[in-house]
């Protein structure tokens, strides 16, 4: 009854927020937990919206202005800038999702304080101790490498450590669900940034090369990285008080180190093919493949969407020790995940002909590629988060043996397929690798954690931590 007034109390308003969530109630039931992940996920998935248009229209935009060679050039050190911001925090940046929420949770304000000033400290000297390597190895390997790649890539080493100290800083907006905070920066700021930048320089005459455009990228993740910290700062000065640090610096490695084999499985699924590609093929080849993955993220976002909002409400009934609400959030998240996943493949796939021909000509043979991915994230949103699940409850290790083993098994793949069939046999082994893995993880979460979480499965009482 309450909610009824409530939107009656706007009139002729067409969309109420009482009335969105009491849509949203009847589809998904009462839980609260389930409710709270259902408005933030929908939150987080109308931002990626926005974020995936603004990121297809940059490379669209791109690969207009550059040209199909160069804009394959910019791609695969646009990939290696994402797989070393990622993997350069070693873990630490994915670990504040396991470790903020449960300190938050059980009022540990002294831990809080010394894991989030120790995680920047680590993030940001790991990242620039990778990049000064990287610049070694540059200046000693420049003779062996191409001269198009040499400068790009000198570029892209100031880059990533801004991509890394990003992501640990998303991550804390994350562990306190400030989503729009923690998504907006990275996903609409910079991609907007960078489309306008390229924009503007090509419509002033200036020369828009690939080192250009790398540029371009690095004042956009600077530029987003002060705005998201600021917000990010201000927040935690209203909820963390001024205190004393505590440090458990012997269980946050033990746990942040397996974190980083997860995600870097994660982030070379989505890239491996490409840097595998780049082995056997012309820069034009790659361009054509990498606009396929472009047109993926649309669907792919979805399930970004459900991670941003369940995984750190896992760490935090788990702590609480609530069972049945972490039952029922995790196959609520399972089943709007594949329908939503399902139904933006089909939508996405119908529309992808006019989508790639933006690019250019020559791009239409992306298709099949395309048709093969989708394949692989679609059973992978079938078998669930049995990811998060396994990196928020305690069995990080677990994940990462799985995770490290899918990706050998992926490389192996592409490099079998790719000279046999070219940018197909990429598809097939990143496609095959994303549904055993997905599948693997799923058994592990049913045995080590009592949660059945495929879509298919009947729901059982999960064994928390500290439980058995």
């Amino acid at each position: 009854m309450s909610e009824a007034v409530e939107t009656n109390e706007v009139p002729g308003r067409p969309l109420s927020i009482a009335w969105l969530r009491a849509a949203i109630r009847a589809r998904i039931g009462t839980d609260e937990e389930s409710q709270q992940s259902a408005f933030a996920a929908l939150k987080v998935l109308i931002i990626r919206c926005v974020g995936a248009a603004l990121a297809y229209a940059s490379q669209v935009l791109l690969a207009r202005v550059l040209g199909q060679t160069d804009y394959g050039i910019f791609a695969l050190v646009w990939v290696w800038i994402l797989v070393l911001g990622h993997l350069s925090p070693l873990g630490f940046a994915q670990a504040v999702c396991r470790f903020a929420p449960h300190y938050e949770a059980r009022d540990e304000q002294d831990l809080l304080r010394g894991f989030l000033q120790t995680g920047a400290l680590f993030v940001a000297g790991a990242a620039l101790t990778i990049a000064t390597l990287g610049g070694a190895l540059l200046w000693f390997a420049s003779p062996l490498i191409e001269t198009v790649y040499v400068l790009p890539f000198a570029i892209a080493l100031i880059v990533f450590p801004l991509f890394a100290l990003q992501d640990y800083v998303e991550n804390i907006a994350r562990a306190f669900n400030w989503t729009i905070i923690a998504i907006t920066p990275p996903f609409v700021i910079r991609h907007g940034l960078i489309g306008t930048g390229v924009l503007g320089a090509y419509l002033l005459g200036m020369p828009v090369s690939a080192s250009m455009a790398i540029a371009v990228v690095l004042i956009a993740t600077l530029v987003s990285l002060l705005v998201q910290t600021v917000f990010v700062w201000v927040r935690l000065r209203k909820i963390v008080s001024a205190g004393p640090r505590k440090q458990r610096l012997g269980e946050w490695f033990k746990t942040s180190m397996p974190l980083v084999f997860v995600d870097g499985t994660l982030i070379l699924f989505s890239n491996a093919d490409i840097l595998v590609l780049s082995l056997f093929v012309e820069p034009a080849t790659i361009a054509i493949y990498f606009a396929a993955s472009r047109i993926l993220q649309l669907v792919a976002f979805v399930q970004y969407a459900a991670t941003a909002a369940t995984a750190q409400r896992f760490t935090a009934l788990n702590a609480l020790g609530d069972a049945h609400a972490l039952s029922q959030l995790v196959r609520t998240t399972t089943r709007l995940t594949l329908i939503a996943s399902t139904g933006a493949a089909l939508v996405i796939y119908l529309a992808a002909p006019f989508l790639l021909d933006l690019f250019g000509e020559g791009f239409d043979g992306a298709m099949p590629v395309l048709a093969i991915l989708m394949a692989g994230l679609i059973a992978q949103a079938y078998a669930g988060p049995g990811e998060d699940l396994l990196n928020m409850l305690g069995e990080e290790r677990a994940c990462a043996a799985t995770c490290v083993a899918a990706l050998l098994l992926n490389i192996v793949l592409n490099f079998t397929l790719i000279p046999a069939f070219g940018i197909a046999g990429a598809a097939i082994a990143t496609a095959a690798s994303v549904a055993a893995r997905s599948l693997v993880l799923t058994y592990l979460v049913k045995r080590r954690l009592g949660l059945d979480i495929a879509f298919w499965m009947p729901s059982h009482k999960p064994v928390l931590e500290g439980t058995s």
